[in-house]
């Protein structure tokens, strides 16, 4: 676990923490402990601090998720750059088998056809995925 994480786990237990032990004290506790905070100079816009710890733990949220979005659109278009490797290797089997093959007949030519336009839409996949690779390096997909 990244030190930023780590941070932002204890920062968001905390903030449960706080919560709870407010929720447990008497008006007049709470008071004696806003009294102290003030005096001591850490109090912020309440005696908890609670929309200065919610606003950082948002914005340590947000590039983490961000990041993560990243990984696994990066991961999906590594996934669909594999898929076309294996069809690659399919067709390129299909095609070394048509080779030899008169290609006169209806037959071979409806699978030529299927297979050249099966290789058309494998390159199309190929293409995509290298600019959503490319869209997530440069921060377009975030």
């Amino acid at each position: 676990m990244s030190a930023t994480t780590s941070l932002l786990a204890e920062l968001r237990q905390a903030d449960h923490i706080i919560k709870t032990m407010l929720n447990a004290m008497t008006v007049h506790q709470q008071a004696r402990v806003g009294a102290k905070l003030e005096a001591d100079g850490v109090a912020g816009e309440g005696m908890t601090r609670h929309h200065e710890r919610a606003a950082v733990i948002a914005a340590a949220a947000a590039p983490a998720s961000a990041s993560a979005q990243r990984l696994r659109i990066e991961q999906q278009a590594v996934d669909i750059l594999s898929q076309a490797d294996h069809a690659d290797i399919l067709l390129q089997a299909l095609f070394d088998k048509l080779d030899p093959v008169d290609d006169t007949s209806p037959e071979v030519a409806a699978i030529n056809c299927f297979a050249t336009c099966t290789a058309r839409a494998v390159a199309l996949m190929r293409e995509a995925a290298d600019n959503i690779v490319a869209l997530v390096v440069e921060g377009g997909a975030a």
